[in-house]
């Protein structure tokens, strides 16, 4: 079982996918704890392999916080690519994604003194349809994990559209459950009861998968602290600052307390493996 995490700063992020600013500064200290915290979850695994992992982190945390990302680094995991900023790539230019990649590859790899390896999209939303944005990252990365799938059938058809000769692709698994696609990780793993986690995993198997669990650091403990404040949402007007103010609450709160729970329970039974990148060596 593999356990990533997409490192991000959700206060940074929502607004400037909101619009409420291009960029500012992060919640460092915020973003420590999590980390803390997680790294802590990493290190009880059983096995030496496991209690590293891989963290998909974003270009602007590695920009203003690279003592983190040197941490993070020192500490044994695997520093991966998570976009410049947390933006979907989707709809965008090929100058403007290459642009983003570089940077984020080069600021990742100056704050780790890690060779980058791995990539994700933010939300996963990079196009799928066109295979020029993937022909980019096959440029630049060795492995992609930002493509969502139930079987290993669809991982070989999509390399084929794609035209990919190198890139491996590691999808996140994706299953039925109560006829909504849940997936193996995120406000998922958060809101279902342990039945459905422990069920996943074995429907991942099933399918011909190693499990692969992703996480973000606000899922874990009361995050609330990372919330965009009402004050700083009035700009886009009463309803939609009333709207994004409490949703909020499930991404930063609601039954956060339930996951370390889950996941050290999970361990008990199914060891971590370590990074994706050692995953990715055994794929053809």
């Amino acid at each position: 079982m593999y356990l990533s995490i997409d490192f991000e700063d959700f206060n940074h992020d929502l607004k400037r996918s909101l619009g409420i600013w291009e960029t500012g500064p992060l919640k460092p200290n915020l973003l420590w704890e999590k980390y803390n915290i997680i790294n802590e979850i990493y290190k009880k695994n059983k096995s030496k392999e496991g209690k590293s992992g891989t963290f998909f982190c974003t270009g602007i945390i590695a920009l203003n916080e690279p003592s983190l990302i040197k941490r993070i680094s020192d500490d044994g995991h695997e520093i991966a690519c998570h976009y410049n900023y947390h933006d979907v790539m989707n709809g965008k230019s090929d100058y403007e994604i290459e642009n983003n990649l570089v940077k984020a590859k080069e600021s990742l790899e100056s704050a780790s003194g890690q060779t980058i390896h791995g990539f994700r999209a933010p939300y996963f939303a990079i196009d799928k349809q066109n295979p020029k944005q993937y022909k980019l990252l096959e440029k630049y990365f060795t492995y992609d994990s930002s493509f969502i799938c139930t079987t290993k059938k669809e991982v070989e058809i999509f390399r084929k559209q794609m035209n990919l000769k190198n890139l491996k692709i590691l999808p996140i698994f994706q299953h039925k459950f109560a006829k909504l696609n849940c997936r193996l990780g995120g406000s998922y793993l958060k809101l279902f009861p342990y039945f459905y986690t422990n069920w996943m995993v074995n429907m991942s198997l099933e399918n011909g998968f190693i499990p692969h669990i992703y996480l973000h650091p606000y899922e874990f403990g009361n995050s609330e602290k990372f919330q965009v404040s009402k004050n700083e949402l009035k700009v886009l007007g009463r309803w939609k600052a009333n709207f994004w103010y409490l949703r909020q609450k499930q991404w930063l709160k609601f039954r956060n307390d339930t996951l370390k729970f889950k996941l050290e329970n999970l361990m008990s039974f199914n060891n971590l493996d370590g990074t994706l990148y050692n995953l990715s060596s055994l794929i053809n």
